[in-house]
């Protein structure tokens, strides 16, 4: 353990619930993670909206947000934040099914994820 993870961890346990919660803290901590997207063939504006109105869907229907998406045309390849769009956190299995659904479609090269992370205070998860 390092002098940090003490300091915070001594931190936290003087704090209540409510204080938890409002600073999204301990047991309130949410975790999100990045996506990187390469695509088979460069993307112009319409390929573009009609890949981002797929993936957005798609992320809508698991209850999650995604921000980042985009670059400049024509799109090789692109990146986007993926978290809940409710309080709460995403899991390896959210990642793993989010990165597999990307390569199933024809236009994507390659797909990965990275590890979660804290989605209020920085990649400290």
């Amino acid at each position: 353990m390092s002098a940090l993870d003490a300091v915070s961890r001594r931190r936290i346990s003087k704090l209540n619930t409510r204080q938890r919660k409002k600073l999204h803290v301990a047991e309130f901590q949410e975790l999100g993670f990045d996506i990187h997207i390469a695509f088979k063939s460069a993307l112009d504006d319409a390929g573009l909206t009609g890949f981002a109105e797929d993936l957005f869907d798609h992320v809508e229907k698991q209850g999650w947000t995604l921000g980042g998406l985009g670059g400049h045309l024509p799109l090789t390849e692109t990146s986007a934040f993926v978290c809940k769009a409710a309080p709460g956190s995403l899991g390896d299995a959210d990642r793993d099914a989010l990165v597999a659904w990307l390569k199933t479609r024809s236009d994507v090269a390659d797909a990965r994820a990275e590890g979660l992370v804290d989605v209020w205070h920085g990649w400290l998860a």
